[in-house]
């Protein structure tokens, strides 16, 4: 015969599977098992055994986070750390997390080079020259490059761009 859960265990064992399906900070977490009707003591002894065993933890998630953002959505600074702040990663961590994926302008600009080639495919071949500048400028700015980093790729990188508009109609 089995012996009923407690509600710690019941707790904890949520949290298994919430973790199964993908990695959360802690705030998630948190938020997570407190929207089930888990007490606070039964949460935060939940989060103390995950983080002793190493379930949880901010710093490999946030940067983890961050790089597939980068990746896959060719994501400025600004956006991931909007994105970030809304999982409950502390300031300083995202700070310390962005500084690291983005050390210099360089790194900035050629992700958001990167991210204009991908909008330029998109972009209708018949339109004037100024409209594809501000269209692309203001893609970039929505994605989180900084106004200059975007002004520079729209403006002065706009050949580059181009070129990669034309491997679309070429």
């Amino acid at each position: 015969m089995t012996t009923p859960k407690t509600k710690s265990q019941s707790c904890l064992d949520k949290a298994y599977r919430l973790l199964a399906g993908r990695p959360h900070s802690v705030f998630e977490m948190r938020e997570k098992l407190a929207f089930r009707s888990y007490e606070k003591f039964e949460i935060d002894e939940t989060i103390a055994i995950l983080l002793e065993a190493g379930h949880l933890n901010d710093s490999i998630y946030c940067r983890s986070y961050a790089e597939a953002r980068i990746k896959r959505m060719r994501l400025g600074p600004q956006r991931i750390k909007t994105d970030l702040k809304r999982k409950g990663f502390d300031e300083t961590l995202i700070n310390e997390t962005l500084s690291e994926l983005f050390p210099d302008d360089d790194v900035e600009m050629s992700v958001a080079l990167e991210a204009a080639e991908k909008k330029a495919r998109y972009l209708n071949n018949d339109m004037d020259e100024k409209v594809i500048k501000r269209k692309l400028y203001d893609h970039l700015t929505r994605r989180g490059f900084s106004p200059e980093i975007a002004r520079r790729v729209a403006l002065d990188q706009f050949a580059t761009v181009l070129a990669g508009m034309s491997k679309l109609y070429g």
